[in-house]
């Protein structure tokens, strides 16, 4: 026997092992004996094609792809190999692929007198072809989904967060979970609907305003624990609220129109001659309506500048007031005044900063430096503050508590510097200072990172800040390697949030998770194609048309 005929014989008796390993499931096994056999003739459509079958069972993707395509570039008329170059690219969200190698795997099919095997291969390959398109006719008429106005009716209460966070609380206590975001949101819905069902018994009767004097520190309490609560559930929802602010003001003898520095002297003035049960509920009823003020500026987005000024002045007021009754008793000065209730407070004035800043009022008090500071602080501060024991917790002591008042605000001030540094980033780069750029991007990215590892993994703000992350990646030029896995992470963890947060009134993930399947797409098919390494940069992948 020739050694050429040695080396055929010994190709067959590899592929014939190697067949027979992947009948049995041992896939990796497979693909060693289709690796050693194309060793020997590199020429062989039939050995890619079965290595490609062997790396889609192990869903290794990309890698059945380039076999596939190199099989159908030694035979172009072989209609298996163009069906695992359908398969590998549709796994791979990359459905213009998918379709196209699904139509040639039917052509390359004989037009009449087909086998019975020629047959179940066509109804595959038809069956592949019509998922494919579906996949990316779903995906086109994704865009402009996104478009609609963000002003939308309120989902059916069971696909609320909230709703579903309370629906699983019986198998979370029962499995000790705690590692979720569902305990922030509910506890905030349970604190927010106590508020709302209170405010709703407001009403106006010839004696005056008649309500419960309560509904404020609920509404505001669920607020403070995680503001994605809110909703509004009927069409005078406002109105009440107006109302009930009213209300509480007057019932507390609150100050309505009134300054910090007003309250600060009338406050000491009062407690002199009526005690702590005049001044406490006065106190509270005002910080309440400031903030309620404040927050509803900085939603509207109408007037960041008055949302600021609310803030400030709640700030102001929360600071002196816990630093001038620092010795006196919780139940006697009131919840305010606690560390957990100011950073909270801070924690949504960050929040407003950073979009006056975006917005870049040109009558704003806000600049770059003062968000970094107050960032920097809020990482200080409560990384000091936090207690060694859950028990040792300052303020409400609940499962979402931890989450609402200690991590999620550090969590936020990681987000904010990394948004900071992101648009420094971004404007060294459009102004071509390459050093300023890598520097900037990369911490932003860093910064994005940590924020997204302090979220439960279930929670929204995982795989959003990951994304944001993976934009400051990307702009940096990291390569495909690395920003590839990042989308992988991304796109992993959705199933999870979706348990909660799929109807999320935000909504933020939908228009940040079709930038990373777009990048997805664009990505792998050039891999595909040969046209990238998993060394290209990534910034050398286009996300425009």
């Amino acid at each position: 026997m020739s050694s050429d005929e040695e080396k055929k014989a010994q190709v067959e008796r590899l592929k014939a092992e190697g067949n027979a390993l992947h009948s049995k499931g041992d896939y990796a096994k497979a693909r060693s004996k289709y690796t050693e056999a194309i060793a020997l003739d590199g020429e062989n459509a039939v050995l890619y094609a079965n290595r490609a079958a062997a790396y889609i069972a192990l869903k290794q993707y990309l890698d059945a792809g380039s076999d596939a395509r190199r099989a159908v570039e030694i035979d172009p008329n072989y209609s298996k190999a163009w069906a695992r170059l359908a398969k590998a690219s549709y796994e791979l969200h990359v459905w213009p692929l998918s379709v196209k190698a699904w139509k040639k795997a039917l052509e390359t099919l004989p037009s009449a007198d087909l086998t019975p095997v020629e047959e179940q291969l066509k109804q595959q390959y038809e069956e592949g072809l019509k998922l494919a398109e579906a996949e990316q006719e779903k995906f086109e008429k994704k865009g402009s989904s996104l478009e609609q106005n963000n002003l939308r009716a309120l989902p059916a209460e069971e696909d609320t967060p909230w709703m579903r966070a309370l629906n699983m609380e019986d198998v979370l206590t029962a499995n000790n979970v705690l590692n979720t975001s569902a305990w922030a949101i509910m506890n905030a819905y349970k604190d927010f609907s106590e508020g709302v069902r209170y405010m709703k018994q407001i009403k106006k009767t010839d004696a005056g305003i008649q309500g419960n004097p309560n509904a404020l520190q609920s509404i505001v309490g669920g607020l403070l624990r995680d503001d994605r609560v809110f909703h509004m559930d009927c069409g005078d929802w406002l109105e009440k609220l107006q109302l009930q602010v009213q209300f509480e003001l007057a019932a507390h003898q609150g100050w309505a129109t009134a300054g910090p520095e007003t309250v600060k002297e009338e406050a000491v003035k009062r407690l002199e001659e009526k005690g702590w049960k005049a001044v406490r509920g006065a106190l509270a009823s005002t910080i309440r309506a400031w903030f309620l003020q404040a927050y509803f500026a900085d939603r509207s987005g109408e007037s960041r500048s008055l949302a600021l000024q609310y803030y400030n002045n709640v700030v102001d007021l929360l600071e002196w007031g816990a630093k001038t009754w620092h010795d006196v008793p919780t139940e006697d000065r009131g919840y305010i005044f606690q560390k957990t209730f100011i950073r909270a407070i801070k924690r949504m004035r960050m929040s407003a900063y950073l979009a006056a800043l975006k917005d870049a009022e040109e009558d704003t008090e806000c600049n770059v430096e003062d968000l970094i500071d107050m960032a920097n602080q809020m990482v200080d501060e409560t990384t000091k503050n936090t207690p060694k024991d859950p028990s040792d917790l300052d303020g409400p002591i609940d499962k979402g508590a931890w989450y609402s008042f200690y991590v999620y605000p550090v969590a936020d001030a990681h987000a904010t510097l990394g948004a900071v540094f992101l648009q420094q980033g971004l404007s060294a780069k459009q102004a071509n200072d390459t050093e300023q750029a890598g520097m900037m991007l990369s911490t932003a990215a860093k910064f994005y990172n940590t924020a997204a590892g302090m979220y439960p993994p279930d929670d929204e703000n995982f795989p959003l800040f990951l994304k944001v992350a993976w934009e400051a990646a990307y702009h940096l030029g990291r390569p495909l390697d690395e920003t590839l896995a990042m989308c992988k992470r991304i796109k992993d963890s959705i199933p999870g949030v979706r348990k909660i947060w799929e109807v999320s009134m935000a909504d933020k993930l939908k228009t940040h998770l079709l930038d990373v399947e777009l990048f997805q797409q664009r990505a792998y098919a050039g891999l595909l194609e040969k046209k990238y390494t998993k060394d290209t940069p990534s910034n050398q992948v286009s996300l425009t048309d």
